[in-house]
C-alpha cells in the first residue's frame, strides 16, 4: 500500500454516540485507512472518544476537556507501529505522522475550527515555526473549518469569511490542493461547504 492508495473518510458527527458507533462498526468503512472525525462523541467518564479494537485512536493531548477532533487509523491496513502521534498546542487539532513505505512519512492534520474563535491563523503560525514540510512526502489537512470562501462554496452561496482567506493563505504556503470539487455541499443544512480536505 502506498500513500496514493489510502482511503480517507472525513466526517463531522455532531457529538452523536450513535453516529460514531455506526462508523466504527460499519463493515463498509473498513476499506478506509484513516478516519478524520470532528465533533465526535466524547465520554466524560473515559475522557476520550470510543475505542475500537480495529482502529487506533489518536486525539489531541492538550487537556481532558471535550475534544472536537480525532483520527482513527485502521489497524488492518496500517500497523500501529507505523503511527507517530504529534502533539500540537490546540484542543481541536489532531496530528499524526504515518510511515507507509521506506520513504518520507505522511502527515495527517485533522481540525475542528470553532465558529466563535478561529484557530486557523494560530495553527498556520505554529506549523510554519515548528513543522518542516520537507520532512513529509504527503500532507493531508482536513476537517470542519466553519469558514466560507468562493474557492470552495457553491456559486449561489455568497458569504465570504476572513477565516476563509486565512485557510487559503495556509494552503498556499503549505502547497496544498483542495481535494473537494468546488461547490460541493458538505453542510446540507445551509447548502454550503465548511468541511474540507
Amino acid at each position: 500500500m502506498t500513500t496514493d492508495q489510502l482511503g480517507i473518510l472525513q466526517n463531522n458527527l455532531h457529538k452523536s454516540k450513535a453516529r460514531i458507533h455506526s462508523i466504527l462498526y460499519n463493515p463498509n468503512v473498513k476499506r478506509y485507512a484513516i478516519l478524520m472525525l470532528q465533533e465526535q462523541y466524547w465520554s466524560t467518564y473515559t475522557k476520550s472518544a470510543p475505542i475500537h479494537d480495529k482502529w487506533t485512536l489518536i486525539e489531541p493531548t492538550v487537556n481532558d476537556t471535550q475534544l472536537r477532533s480525532a483520527i482513527y487509523i485502521n489497524n488492518n491496513l496500517i500497523s500501529p507501529s507505523r503511527i507517530t502521534p504529534l502533539s500540537l498546542p490546540f484542543n481541536d487539532v489532531t496530528t499524526a505522522a504515518i510511515t507507509i513505505t521506506n520513504t518520507k512519512p505522511m502527515l495527517i492534520i485533522n481540525i475542528y475550527n470553532p465558529c466563535n474563535q478561529s484557530i486557523i491563523t494560530e495553527l498556520h503560525e505554529y506549523l510554519r515555526e515548528n513543522i518542516n514540510t520537507q520532512d513529509y512526502g504527503t500532507i493531508v489537512v482536513g476537517g470542519d473549518f466553519n469558514a466560507h470562501h468562493p474557492l470552495w462554496n457553491p456559486k449561489t452561496y455568497t458569504r465570504h469569511d476572513e477565516e476563509g482567506d486565512a485557510i487559503v493563505e495556509m494552503m498556499t504556503e503549505l502547497e496544498l490542493n483542495l481535494m473537494l470539487p468546488a461547490g460541493s455541499i458538505t453542510y446540507p443544512h445551509a447548502d454550503t461547504t465548511i468541511d474540507l480536505v
